[in-house]
Order: structure tokens, then C-alpha cells, then sequence
């Protein structure tokens, strides 16, 4: 496998295990007296859905 093709993968897997695990949102209102609610849009969602399928299919793909 390529080394640049394998930088972007190990950065595109790393970027999906933080927002999983510091459970990163894209969407914030403030809702009054300081406090302020967060959220993750549909699209945020379905492409950090899309990278995490990618990287599986990659990964299954330069073991086999």
C-alpha cells in the first residue's frame, strides 16, 4: 500500500476515534442563563459514518 495512501488512512482512522471518544458535536445554541446545548447535525453525522465505513473497507482491503 502506498505510504501516502496509508498517512491518510491512519489520519482519517485517528480523526474518527476522537470525535467518537471526545464526543465532538458541530452544532451549539446557547439556551439561556449561560447554558449552552450541543448537538450533531444529520450530515455531520452520516459523513463521520462514511469515513469510519472507509476506513474499515480499507483496512479489510490491505490485509487481504
Amino acid at each position: 500500500m502506498d505510504e501516502k495512501y496509508l498517512r491518510l488512512l491512519e489520519a482519517t482512522k485517528a480523526l474518527v476515534n476522537y470525535i467518537d471518544a471526545e464526543h465532538v458535536f458541530d452544532k451549539g445554541v446557547q439556551t439561556g442563563r449561560g447554558a449552552f446545548d450541543t448537538s450533531r447535525s444529520q450530515q455531520f453525522d452520516d459523513l463521520v459514518d462514511k469515513a469510519r465505513e472507509a476506513v474499515k473497507k480499507a483496512e479489510n482491503t490491505g490485509t487481504s
